[in-house]
């Protein structure tokens, strides 16, 4: 039978509940990252498990993972988590057997009891980071312990391989061992196998921790892994970025030695590979953000009483570690607006002669060195009148302008703003889609917006592959280099005297296709010194942010390249207008424009 380590039989060498030793902080630190993923993979199959509550394939792999959290959980005296986790598994085992069917108040059940254990399992991390066991006496485990119970029919739990023998597979004791500890139990049944052999010192509790982590009838094939901290991989990643700039620098030196030139370029092919191979180690698959969507479309169609459905698209693309969590805030307030604003109800979309079942599609693929992840839903769409008349009673805008539909659909992006005619729990609170724009901008992405009324909309998130490269146009200002992120770059072009003006109370302004663009001169922004010019003897680029255009002054443009990232030091990493810095192939720091915090700046001056 399973192996079942009840809290009050851990031995003293076990985890202390208030100091947490260096050697089970290790253990502890493992458990914890494979029991998060365990619970993410559960709530996945809970939800094609309502679809087949039969299937004895899908109830097997969500019982697997509860066996081997309770299984660990009780070695490591991890009362609350093994006790929920014990209750879960015996009721999924009853399922297994034949003699529980699973139904929605199960599936609901065991989906409460996942959220508890990530709960509790957060308290554990932050155990782990502080060095001493946080107290959960907070979180109540027996309420839905007894819930479930009742639930349950109380049978046993099925065969499972003795951990006895996994322990002698992987050479953590012998078979002799084994034979001793196993006649020691006969005469004391209360004890268990992986305590007895601990407290005979013929193996150790990492070696039974791990056992009970592999306890299962069925091993799963999985392809070699090493796990490797995200701050090595941002290093090497930096030293790559490094190598990139001083082989350029190099070229520069030996373009005029013929000799050279062949050495230098294949150092620079090897650099390349090597570059993109360290930025691969930094990839991941946006899967398991696109499957945190599937609870939640779940849970919201029940809440609000809609029939919704989620596809997904493109799960496998990959996208920077670094950006992939900040993705998921904005994901599910996107997806909260379509479920509550967006898909109308059953009754409402077959008097529209649609599918009684809203869908939301996620979809996410590579395009020009950006990933792009599209949210759509074939619901009734944004209101562009109603946007534009709430926008003009709130301020917002004056009503007097002229804007197309992107620039009107772009409005729901401002501070505060929403159209909802109730304020619910799922969304309408007019907060958060501002939030959600300034998250994407954090990490140089852009959001766009369609929407057809009557038959749904589609926000478009577009984000750079990854963090550490910028594509950029290095520009000269004065004595001074400036990268400037060509995502936000329009045009540049030389302007016509008859194209400059000076307009009153709103400064110097640049003609171009009809409408007057606000100009900047870097030279005031950065204190650059340099011969003042007028607008018509310098070269002019539009750029853009929040849909806001502005015309940059500048001396020339000096070309378009990839940047590597660097930090500014503390003493400029919070200066206003500034993304960071890169070392250009001369050698001089360029520093690369943040073109929001430009604006700004020339606002506020």
């Amino acid at each position: 039978s399973p192996e079942k380590i009840s809290p009050e039989k851990i031995s003293p060498e076990k985890i202390s509940p208030e100091k947490i030793s260096s050697d089970d902080m290790e253990i502890l630190v493992d458990f914890v990252s494979e029991a998060q993923e365990n619970l993410d993979t559960i709530e996945i199959n809970l939800i094609d498990l309502e679809q087949d509550p039969a299937n004895k394939d899908i109830i097997n792999d969500i019982f697997r993972p509860f066996h081997t959290i309770k299984g660990v959980s009780g070695f490591l005296s991890l009362t609350k988590i093994n006790t929920l986790a014990h209750a879960t598994e015996n009721l999924l085992d009853s399922a297994r057997s034949g003699d529980f069917l699973i139904n929605e108040i199960a599936t609901d059940t065991i989906l409460e009891s996942v959220d508890i254990l990530k709960m509790l399992l957060d308290r554990v991390k932050s155990g782990t980071q502080t060095g001493f066991v946080q107290p959960d006496d907070d979180i109540d485990v027996e309420s839905l312990k007894d819930k479930l119970q009742r639930l349950q029919a109380g049978l046993t739990n099925g065969d499972k391989q003795p951990l006895g023998e996994i322990l002698v597979h992987k050479g953590a004791v012998t078979r002799d061992h084994l034979d001793q500890a196993l006649e020691f139990q006969k005469k004391h049944p209360e004890k268990k196998i992986g305590e007895i052999l601990v407290n005979e010192k013929k193996t150790d509790a990492r070696q039974v921790a791990s056992a009970l982590m592999n306890q299962t009838s069925e091993k799963k094939q999985v392809s070699a892994q090493v796990k490797v901290s995200t701050d090595k991989l941002d290093d090497l990643v930096d030293y790559a970025g490094e190598l990139v700039i001083a082989q350029s620098m190099l070229r520069q030196k030996t373009s005029s030695d013929p000799s050279l030139t062949q050495s230098v370029t294949q150092l620079g092919q090897i650099v390349s590979n090597m570059q993109s191979i360290a930025m691969s180690m930094r990839m991941i698959p946006i899967k398991a953000t696109f499957m945190k969507m599937i609870r939640l479309v779940r849970d919201l169609s029940r809440k609000s009483g809609k029939e919704i459905a989620l596809n997904m698209m493109g799960e496998e693309t990959e996208i920077d570690r670094n950006v992939v969590d900040a993705l998921y805030e904005p994901m599910v307030h996107m997806i909260r607006n379509s479920c509550d604003h967006g898909i109308e109800s059953s009754s409402d979309r077959l008097e529209q002669g649609k599918a009684a079942q809203g869908i939301i599609t996620l979809r996410a693929y590579h395009k020009g060195g950006h990933i792009i992840i599209e949210i759509e839903d074939d619901g009734k769409g944004l209101d562009k009148d109603s946007i534009f008349e709430k926008a003009k009673a709130t301020g917002l805008i004056t009503g007097s302008e002229q804007m197309t539909d992107a620039q009107i659909y772009n409005l729901i992006l401002k501070p505060g703003f929403s159209t909802a005619k109730e304020i619910t729990d799922v969304s309408g609170r007019g907060v958060g889609m501002d939030v959600v724009m300034d998250g994407i901008e954090k990490f140089r992405g852009q959001l766009n917006i369609e929407s057809t009324k009557g038959k749904g909309t589609k926000f478009t998130i577009s984000l750079p592959l990854t963090l550490a490269i910028i594509d950029g146009m290095l520009v000269g200002v004065g004595r001074e280099k400036y990268v400037i992120p060509t995502m936000a770059i329009q045009k540049a072009f030389k302007p016509d005297k008859k194209e400059c003006f000076t307009v009153e109370g709103k400064g110097e302004m640049v003609k171009d296709r009809g409408s007057l663009i606000p100009v900047i001169r870097l030279t005031e922004i950065y204190n650059n010194a340099s011969r003042e010019k007028f607008i018509w003897d310098s070269l002019v680029i539009v750029v853009e942010a929040k849909d806001e255009k502005r015309a940059l002054l500048i001396d020339e443009l000096l070309g378009k390249d990839e940047y590597v990232i660097k930090s500014l030091g503390s003493n400029l990493e919070n200066v206003e207008g500034l993304a960071g810095g890169a070392i250009l192939s001369d050698g001089r720091v360029g520093l690369i424009l943040d073109i929001h915090g430009i604006f700004s700046i020339a606002a506020k001056s």
